[in-house]
C-alpha cells in the first residue's frame, strides 16, 4: 500500500513566452507559476499519504527523492514532453538500482492526448481528476489491482465534435484494451466543490506568482483550439465560497502578490463571474488588497462596463486576449466570430481604460492570410500599446477541428508539441500558392520588429500603454521588497551595456519622476515590470532567431559536404572500374574536403557555444549529423588511401 508519494512537475523549456526565464532573476524567483494541477491532485489524495513535491523548475529531481517514494505522480503539458521523458527514464534507472517497485503515474494534458507516445509510464490518468478516475485508481492501487489507464470520456453532441470524441474513445479502447477502466460519461465533472489545492507543499517564495482556477470550459468554438475537447464548451465554475477559501489559504500562508487565474476564458459565464467578483472585491477590501490578479478572457469583456469595473475593483491589472488577427475574413475562417463584428482597436483601449493591461495572442500562417498580415499585426500592436505580444505560427494541435480538417485534406505533416511562439516550423502543408518559407520568414521578421534589439518598438508600446491605462481605486498592493529589488536590479542591469539601454532609460526615468511627483501613486510598478518582461522577450526572440540561423547553417553545410562526398565517390568508382582517372585534380579535391570539414566543424562548434544551453540542446540532432558526417569522410578517405 503506497504511503510515500512523490509528486514531480517536469521542467518547462526556458526559451518560451510564458517561462519568463530571463525576467525571474530581477525579482529573485525561480519559476513564474506553480504546478496548480499537481497540487490540486495532491489535495485529492488520501489524508494519510506522505506527500513530497518536486517542481523541477525550482529544483532538480534527485535519486534520493525517488528511492524514498512508494509511487510517483507526474503532471505535464505538451511543452514539457522532453522533460517528462527524462523523468521517467530516471525513475526507471533508480528503481532498477534499488530493486524497488515504484509505479509511475502520468496525468495532465500531455498524457491525456499523447499517451501512445509515452514509454515507461505504468499508469495513465486520462482527463480531469475530478471525473472520478483518480478515486478509482487510488482504490485499485491500494488493492494491488491498478490498471494501465483510467478515463471518463465525454462524447459531445455537435456532429464534427462527436466524430472527434468517438474516434478518440475508439483509440483509447484499442490501445489500452482490457487493462483499463474507461467509461463514457454524461458530461464533464462538476468542479464547484473541487478540493483546495495543497499550496502548503510549495516553496511559495520561489514563484513569481501564485495560481488559482475559477472555471474550466469555453463557450466559443475557434477552429484552431483544442480546449473544448479537453474541457468542454459549457463553463463550469467553482463556488464563490471555494474561490475565497483558496485565496484565504494563500493569505494564511503569508503570500502577498500576483495571482494568475488560469481559466481559458475567465468570462465564459459572465453572470456567475460577476457574483464571484462581488465576493472577491469584499475580500480584497477587508484585507487591504493583498493580491493582484491577471487572467485570460475574450474580447467581449470590452462590451460590459460593469464587468470591467468589477475586475478592476477586484484587483485585476492584466488580461490576456486572443486577438489572433486584425483581418475580419481570417477571423471568420477560424470561427473566431466574437472578434468579427467589433472594433478591436477600440476594444483594447477600452479595457486598458479600466486599468487593465492587455497582452495578446496573434496567429500567422492561416490559409487566407493576406500577404501583409505581419505588417498589420505589427501596426495593431504598436497602435494599441500592447507590450507583450504573443505572436506565433499557426499550429494544428491534436483535438482541434483544424487538426482534423488538415488531416482529412492530407496536409497534416506531424503532431505539434506545444510551443508555437519562437518556433520556426509549420506542422502542415500550406495551401497551393502559399510559400512555406515565405510564411516563416515573414513571421521571423515580425518577431524581430516587435522585439527589436534596440527596444525602440517595444518601449514605444509601453509608452502608449501608459497613456491608455486608466486609474485603479487602489494600487493592487503596496510596493514591497520584491518590487524595490526589481527596480534596483533593473536599473543596474538594464540602464547600460544592453542594446536597448537608451530606450530603457527614456522609458523608466520619466516614469519614476512622474511616480514621485504624484506621491508614489500610479502605475510605476507596472512600468518596471514591463521593462523587465521586455528584457525576457527581446532576449528569447534574438536567441531563437540566432539559433535558427545556426541550425540552417549546419544543415546547409551538411548538404554541401554530402553532395561533394557523393561526387568524389562517383569519381573513385569510375577510376576503380577503369572508366576514369584518379588525376591530381581529384586528389586535390579530396585533400581540400578533408581540410574544409575540420574548419567547418570548428566553426560550427564556435557558433553553438555562443548560444544559451536550451538552444544548444535543440541543435543536438544537427550537430550529431555533423559529427557522423565528419567521421564518415575521414573513414572513407583513409580506407581509399587518398593522399
Amino acid at each position: 500500500m503506497p504511503k510515500n508519494i512523490l509528486l514531480v512537475y517536469p521542467e518547462i523549456p526556458k526559451n518560451t513566452y510564458w517561462s519568463y526565464h530571463h525576467a525571474l532573476p530581477f525579482i529573485g524567483k525561480k519559476a513564474s507559476m506553480p504546478p496548480l494541477g499537481l497540487i490540486t491532485v495532491a489535495a485529492m489524495l488520501p489524508s494519510d499519504y506522505n506527500l513530497n513535491l518536486i517542481d523541477m523548475n525550482i529544483e532538480p529531481l534527485k535519486d534520493d527523492h525517488i528511492k524514498n517514494a512508494d509511487a510517483v505522480f507526474t503532471s505535464s503539458m505538451i511543452i514539457q514532453k522532453d522533460s517528462l521523458e527524462n523523468v521517467i527514464e530516471k525513475i526507471i534507472k533508480v528503481r532498477e538500482s534499488y530493486d524497488k517497485d515504484i509505479p509511475i503515474i502520468a496525468g495532465g494534458p500531455y498524457p491525456t492526448q499523447y499517451y501512445r507516445e509515452i514509454d515507461g509510464a505504468d499508469h495513465f490518468i486520462i482527463g480531469e481528476a475530478e471525473s472520478g478516475v483518480l478515486e478509482y485508481f487510488i482504490s485499485d492501487l491500494e488493492k494491488g489491482t491498478a490498471k494501465k489507464a483510467y478515463a471518463r470520456h465525454v462524447i459531445r453532441k455537435k456532429p464534427d465534435e462527436k466524430k472527434i470524441d468517438e474516434k478518440e474513445l475508439e483509440n483509447l479502447l484499442s490501445f489500452f484494451r482490457e487493462d483499463s477502466d474507461i467509461k463514457v460519461a454524461d458530461g464533464k465533472p462538476d468542479i464547484s466543490d473541487s478540493a483546495v489545492p495543497r499550496f502548503d507543499l510549495l516553496d511559495i517564495e520561489k514563484y513569481g506568482s501564485m495560481a488559482v482556477q475559477l472555471s474550466r470550459g469555453c463557450p466559443f468554438d475557434c477552429e484552431f483550439c483544442n480546449e473544448p475537447t479537453l474541457f468542454g464548451h459549457k463553463p463550469r465554475l467553482k463556488s464563490s465560497e471555494k474561490m475565497i477559501k483558496e485565496l484565504d489559504t494563500l493569505h494564511g500562508l503569508g503570500y502577498r502578490g500576483s495571482v494568475f487565474v488560469v481559466d481559458d476564458n475567465f468570462i465564459g459565464s459572465i453572470s456567475k463571474v460577476k457574483q464571484v467578483l462581488t465576493e472577491v472585491i469584499d475580500y480584497q477590501k477587508k484585507h487591504d488588497y493583498p493580491f493582484s490578479f491577471f487572467t485570460e478572457a475574450s474580447i467581449n469583456l470590452s462590451k460590459d462596463e460593469v464587468l470591467m469595473s468589477q475586475m478592476r475593483d477586484a484587483g485585476f491589472n492584466m488580461v490576456f486576449v486572443g486577438i489572433e488577427t486584425p483581418d475580419k475574413e481570417v477571423l471568420r475562417s477560424m470561427n473566431k466570430l466574437h472578434n468579427v463584428d467589433t472594433d478591436l482597436l477600440e476594444d483594447v483601449k477600452k479595457i486598458q481604460g479600466y486599468g487593465m493591461e492587455i497582452t495578446a495572442g496573434f496567429i500567422v500562417g492561416n490559409d487566407n492570410d493576406p500577404s501583409d498580415i505581419c505588417d498589420r499585426i505589427f501596426d495593431f500592436s504598436q497602435q494599441t500599446g500592447i507590450p507583450s505580444v504573443m505572436a506565433g505560427l499557426l499550429t494544428a494541435v491534436k483535438g482541434s477541428r483544424l487538426y482534423e480538417r488538415l488531416k482529412k485534406e492530407d496536409r497534416l505533416l506531424k503532431d505539434s508539441y506545444g510551443n508555437n511562439t519562437h518556433d520556426f516550423e509549420l506542422n502542415f502543408t500550406p495551401l497551393e500558392g502559399k510559400d512555406r518559407q515565405q510564411i516563416i520568414d515573414d513571421y521571423k521578421n515580425l518577431l524581430s520588429r516587435l522585439y527589436d534589439k534596440e527596444g525602440k518598438n517595444y518601449f514605444e508600446r509601453c509608452k502608449i500603454l501608459r497613456s491608455n491605462l486608466g486609474p485603479r481605486p487602489k494600487a493592487s498592493r503596496d510596493v514591497g521588497k520584491t518590487e524595490t529589488r526589481a527596480f534596483l536590479y533593473s536599473l543596474a542591469r538594464q540602464s547600460f551595456f544592453k542594446p536597448y539601454s537608451s530606450e530603457y532609460r527614456k522609458h523608466i526615468l520619466p516614469a519614476f519622476a512622474g511616480y514621485v511627483s504624484k506621491g508614489f501613486k500610479g502605475h510605476f510598478p507596472e512600468d518596471v515590470a514591463n521593462a523587465i518582461k521586455g528584457h525576457h522577450m527581446i532576449t528569447i526572440t534574438h536567441d531563437s532567431l540566432e539559433a535558427d540561423k545556426v541550425n540552417n547553417f549546419l544543415y546547409e553545410k551538411i548538404s554541401y559536404f554530402k553532395e561533394r562526398l557523393f561526387n568524389i565517390e562517383q569519381a573513385w568508382q569510375s577510376y576503380r572500374s577503369g572508366k576514369g582517372e584518379l588525376c591530381s585534380r581529384i586528389k586535390a579535391e579530396c585533400s581540400k574536403m578533408l581540410y574544409e570539414k575540420n574548419i567547418f566543424r570548428r566553426e560550427a562548434e564556435k557558433k553553438i557555444r555562443k548560444l544559451p544551453e536550451e538552444h544548444r540542446q535543440k541543435l543536438e540532432p544537427a550537430y550529431q549529423k555533423l559529427l557522423n558526417l565528419n567521421e564518415r569522410i575521414s573513414q572513407i578517405f583513409s580506407s581509399k588511401e587518398i593522399s
